[in-house]
């Protein structure tokens, strides 16, 4: 049976990572991929996200999960949803493209170290899979949860991240050793997680409830080859102050956007969204409302945008209220009047 966790991407901020405003690069990374396997344009790659050109180049863009997404169901749509495109975007992923945090983890010192130092700050790194590790039997399992991810882009998350990983490693010359990995994948993607990580297929179970990479415990306390403990400490404090200012500049109310963004057909209760950010629905409701916001409020914006989007889409307004959540199509039409002054019907007319 496994002990506690001994770390885990949601111990800094204390918000899971949908809740985290993040930089570009994640994106840059799979435009650069997504074109040289034959997409025409970055403008198509970013189409319909909300993301321009000029902020892959702006290292101060923010982003949030669900733009990302957005992002790669462009990707799936023109390149085709099949195993392989999210290892080989995952191919061009390098530590020195995550930034601070990938400097943290090259100074280690060990390999224990530089792992346990950047599981929490990972919002900073284009992943988007939940990492902890784990110790049992004589091994360290770096778990690798995939929940938080909506079904449609899973797959292509877990190969690219995993992936990804494996040439970010490989180029920063950390070896993690692995003595196997377990992978919610199927057989087809299993296999190219064992290329990834020249592993042998037999060493890659598919099909698992979730993404572990088995590390020999020995393997951790190795020391890297540019260790240097008061340079990791000095780049830890600068991921703290990143990560910090990021959460502090968004507030409570960006943070329950992009959960209410997050999710496709999921419209998660009040208690839901504050068990999340580790608050009571009292402090939640007392901190939207020094944000000049409420809960209320916010649903019903982002209603309002999802709806513009779907009817600019030619979606059906029967298939449009369900996707929000409503129980009647005549209440999603009462909604929209309210927001537009028009039925949805109208407003398709009009070209809203």
């Amino acid at each position: 049976m496994s002990e506690p966790s001994l770390s885990s991407s949601r111990s800094s901020s204390g918000s899971p990572v949908w809740a985290v405003p993040r930089g570009t690069e994640g994106v840059r990374i799979m435009v650069e991929g997504a074109v040289a396997q034959g997409m025409t344009t970055t403008t198509r790659c970013l189409a319909g996200t909300g993301i321009q050109p000029p902020d892959l180049a702006d290292e101060n863009a923010q982003i949030w999960a669900h733009q990302e997404f957005a992002v790669i169901r462009n990707l799936l749509a023109e390149l085709g949803d099949l195993p392989g495109l999210g290892a080989g975007i995952g191919a061009y992923s390098t530590i020195g493209r995550t930034g601070v945090i990938g400097f943290m983890m090259l100074a280690g010192p060990t390999v224990r170290a530089a792992l346990e130092r950047a599981i929490p700050y990972l919002a900073l790194s284009p992943t988007h899979l939940r990492f902890a590790l784990e110790e049992a039997d004589g091994v360290v399992y770096a778990v690798a949860a995939d929940d938080e991810i909506p079904p449609d882009v899973r797959a292509f998350v877990v190969e690219r991240d995993l992936a990804g990983l494996a040439a970010a490693f490989r180029g920063a010359q950390i070896d993690l050793q692995l003595a196997g990995i377990e992978t919610t994948l199927g057989p087809a993607g299993a296999a190219l997680l064992a290329e990834a990580w020249r592993l042998e297929s037999a060493a890659v179970a598919p099909n698992c409830a979730t993404n572990r990479l088995v590390i020999p415990r020995e393997r951790l306390d190795e020391r890297l080859p540019q260790a240097d403990e008061n340079t990791a400490r000095l780049f830890e404090q600068q991921c703290r102050e990143v990560l910090d200012a990021r959460v502090a500049r968004v507030g409570v109310a960006g943070q329950v956007r992009s959960r209410l963004r997050h999710e496709r057909g999921d419209w998660p209760s009040m208690a839901g969204v504050a068990a999340d950010l580790h608050f009571d629905e009292r402090t939640l409701r007392r901190r939207l409302t020094a944000e000049g916001t409420s809960f209320r409020r916010l649903v019903d914006e982002v209603r309002h945008g999802r709806t513009l989007e779907l009817l600019g889409q030619g979606a059906a307004v029967a298939e449009i209220a369900r996707d929000l959540g409503y129980s009647e199509t005549a209440t999603f039409t009462r909604s929209f009047t309210r927001w537009e002054g028009v039925p949805p019907s109208q407003a398709r007319e009009r070209g809203l």
